[in-house]
């Protein structure tokens, strides 16, 4: 397979290696998969440090005050980003996982009761799903989402057509939608999801795993609340908030608990009569004693990235997008291969497949990239269709060099194997 020659390349990119010291990546490392982990930004990590000092010199101030208002502060910085009217119906927690199961095992799901999942679904949902249908009886509903990707419809209709093939879509109590997939990684039609589900069953509730929607799609709960119940997303991923970090919103909140229920929670016993339940906010804002000054940098990663996008004059998810586009055009053409989906169905992670449909080889070649050149790629397999594939992030310390480089790289160390 020939390469092609390198196209132009912008003198001068808005973003790029000049924000390399804005983090903490090794000096080089060149990270092609920020959508795992993320990367916390330097100042905020700074300001997370400065909490934990603040925590240690006072403990008892800490937990029983100052962190309690700081967490206010920065709910309320959180429910203006995601355009809410308040922070009313808004937790901060750990991570995606955490706000999936807090919903999934507060929900009175009983025997027979249907949980409908697509088959991009993270498996974190699978696992969690299928851990309420050991412990209570749910059946659990997989539909089929076909890769390559053609257009929205390849997640409609089978969904259309697995709940009606149920017969009657009064047992299906909860349907979980990814807004962006993980593995490969496509936007998903959200809004027209949900309204085939409810549609179709009206009670049925819709659970939305955002894992890796905020900072890489813009997010308007308030609008899109109109359509979903639950909706979950990582700050840390693409946010540039630390670890740790993540946001549960639901429409309505009775009945939904954290997954860990600590003194300052107060639940009455069966039989005790009604007694005073905690707001919302409330039970989620102490699980335990732990280290929660990751919530706190929220609000520091919602400055650092507002401050960031006005020194380079461009938004974040315009660079990010763009880059992603002209990323995928190009190893598409140099490798002579395919994306996984339209490109317009992708935002910050772009799904192309590799020229080599042996995952072993594909895996060999990642190991040797990331030990002689320092470069770290993902490499997987779509186990219906075969494919075999890379997903890609963009971000904005990456320019267009580096897809150049690592096509070359890939061609080079694939080459090699074949010797």
């Amino acid at each position: 397979m020939s390469s092609l020659p390198p196209p132009p390349i912008s003198s001068s990119p808005p973003y790029g290696s000049s924000c390399l010291p804005l983090f903490l990546l090794s000096p080089g490392y060149l990270n092609l998969n920020h959508g795992s982990f993320g990367t916390v930004g330097r100042k905020v990590l700074e300001r997370q440090r400065e909490y934990t000092d603040e925590q240690e010199g006072r403990p008892d101030v800490w937990f029983r005050d100052t962190y309690l208002k700081l967490l206010s502060s920065t709910l309320t910085n959180l429910s203006q980003y995601l355009s809410l009217p308040s922070p009313t119906n808004l937790v901060l927690l750990e991570n995606a996982s955490s706000g999936v199961n807090s919903v999934l095992r507060s929900l009175p799901l009983l025997k027979g009761d249907v949980i409908l999942y697509l088959s991009t679904a993270y498996s974190m949902v699978k696992n969690t799903a299928a851990f309420l249908a050991n412990e209570r009886g749910v059946t659990l509903l997989e539909v089929k989402v076909s890769i390559p990707v053609a257009s929205e419809e390849d997640f409609l209709k089978p969904l259309s057509s697995a709940i009606k093939g149920m017969g009657s879509g009064e047992r299906l109590k909860l349907a979980i939608f990814s807004h962006v997939s993980s593995t490969p990684s496509f936007i998903e039609p959200i809004v027209a999801l949900s309204s085939v589900v409810k549609s179709l069953s009206p009670k049925c509730k819709v659970l939305v795993d955002g894992a890796h929607v905020l900072g890489q799609l813009p997010l308007n709960l308030n609008s899109l609340g109109e359509h979903v119940d639950y909706y979950v997303s990582n700050c840390h991923k693409w946010m540039y908030a630390p670890k740790g970090s993540a946001f549960l919103w639901c429409k309505d909140t009775s009945g939904v608990q954290p997954t860990v229920i600590s003194s300052r929670n107060k639940v009455d016993p069966p039989g005790s009569g009604v007694g005073e339940v905690p707001d919302f906010g409330s039970r989620y804002a102490y699980t335990g004693t732990k280290d929660f000054t990751a919530y706190l940098a929220v609000s520091d990663a919602i400055a650092f990235r507002s401050e960031l996008e006005g020194s380079r004059g461009m938004s974040v998810i315009e660079y990010n997008t763009g880059l992603g586009r002209w990323a995928g055009d190009y190893l598409v053409g140099l490798w002579g291969t395919r994306r996984l989906c339209p490109r317009e169905m992708e935002a910050f992670m772009i799904n192309v497949e590799l020229p080599t449909n042996a995952i072993e080889e594909a895996e060999r070649m990642r190991v040797k990239m990331l030990e002689e050149e320092g470069v770290y790629m993902l490499v997987l397999r779509d186990e219906g269709s075969g494919i075999v594939y890379t997903r890609l992030s963009m971000q904005v310390y990456l320019e267009r060099e580096d897809f150049v480089r690592v096509g070359e790289l890939v061609l080079k160390y694939l080459r090699h194997n074949e010797v």
